[in-house]
């Protein structure tokens, strides 16, 4: 089993973003909690049926090595994005240009 932390930090600006996507209409699961390999959310899309993993990061935030290790192995087969704010998310859905 993967040596996992107890209690994850979370960058600053998550809440917000999942504020802001819950605003928007957007399902949105906080599982950062279960720290590891995990990515911060999931974030579904009831108008297009559509679910992306998301990676919240700061403007100053760096992706640690095992999250560049998931990212690499899963992209290429689901959809992954590092979201700095969450307009960035909207745009990755299709949901703002």
């Amino acid at each position: 089993m993967p040596n996992r932390p107890r209690h994850p930090k979370t960058d600053a600006n998550q809440p917000d973003v999942i504020r802001d996507l819950r605003d928007c209409g957007l399902i949105v699961h906080d599982v950062s909690s279960l720290g590891g390999d995990c990515l911060d959310l999931f974030v579904g899309d009831p108008a297009s049926y559509s679910w992306i993993q998301v990676e919240v990061k700061t403007d100053e935030g760096k992706l640690t090595p095992r999250e560049r290790a998931y990212i690499a192995v899963h992209l290429p087969k689901v959809p992954i994005l590092i979201a700095r704010a969450a307009e960035d998310v909207l745009v990755a859905l299709g949901r703002i240009e």
